[in-house]
């Protein structure tokens, strides 16, 4: 219930921090609409007004519009990843999605985290960003961003760090990887970290996210998820999934 709140407590965060620039920058182009506007009535009755200067001012109101539509997607995509993340889980059917939907969702989703604790995500594609995955894209979301958040306390509070999220092909399979350099995994935790809610982060973790994550990606996905760690120098979460 602490990591769902906690969870819960991010995610509304993140809605405020991706919606707020769109939001001031409709103002903005809004104020300059507005500008236009009065300017273009000051010209109507004005001789010295060629015909180029109402084209001039009508191209400047067409670049502002084109801007709010910019924005109005963005908010868009915002909106529907928070929604895929806020409905119940099991009652979506499986549907194919690509990669770039998928890291998509997921950007949008960490960005206020990653932000907060001044660390970058870096994604790197080895494979087209339009390989197709066939599953629930909502549950594969709210694993890699579990990974994610685990890989951010992984620094302690370090600044200025990175992660990287590298998706591959492995043995005809999707493989998507996130990677750490921050201060690993002890070999006692190691050996439980699948088959029970152990977690890393002390009082702050029930253990839960890697166990559901894992669970997820087996049952789901059909798919197989494992990992690598070294105590001081970083930790790597594979998952593997069947390609579509």
């Amino acid at each position: 219930e602490r990591e769902r709140l906690a969870s819960l407590g991010q995610m509304i965060g993140g809605i405020a921090h991706n919606l707020k620039t769109p939001i001031m920058s409709i103002s903005g182009a809004a104020d300059g609409l507005e500008d236009l506007i009065t300017e273009y009535k000051k010209s109507i009755d004005d001789p010295e007004v060629t015909k180029e200067d109402h084209h001039a001012i009508a191209d400047d109101m067409s670049s502002w519009i084109s801007k709010i539509r910019t924005y109005d997607s963005y908010m868009s995509d915002v909106i529907t990843a928070v929604k895929g993340q806020a409905v119940n889980m099991n009652d979506e059917k499986p549907i194919l999605f690509t990669l770039k939907e998928l890291l998509n969702r997921v950007n949008i989703l960490m960005k206020h985290e990653l932000k907060n604790a001044l660390v970058t995500l870096n994604i790197d594609y080895k494979v087209s960003e339009n390989t197709q995955i066939l599953g629930n894209i909502n549950s594969l979301v709210q694993v890699i961003n579990n990974l994610i958040s685990n890989a951010i306390q992984a620094y302690n509070g370090k600044p200025n760090q990175s992660i990287d999220l590298v998706v591959d092909s492995k043995d005809n399979k999707l493989l998507i990887s996130v990677i750490d350099h921050g201060c690993g995994i002890s070999k006692e935790v190691q050996d439980k970290l699948f088959s029970q809610m152990i977690t890393t982060k002390g009082q702050k973790g029930t253990g839960l996210g890697l166990f559901m994550s894992y669970s997820t990606i087996k049952g789901h996905f059909k798919g197989d998820m494992n990992f690598e760690s070294e105590v001081g120098k970083g930790t790597r979460f594979n998952i593997l999934l069947p390609k579509e």
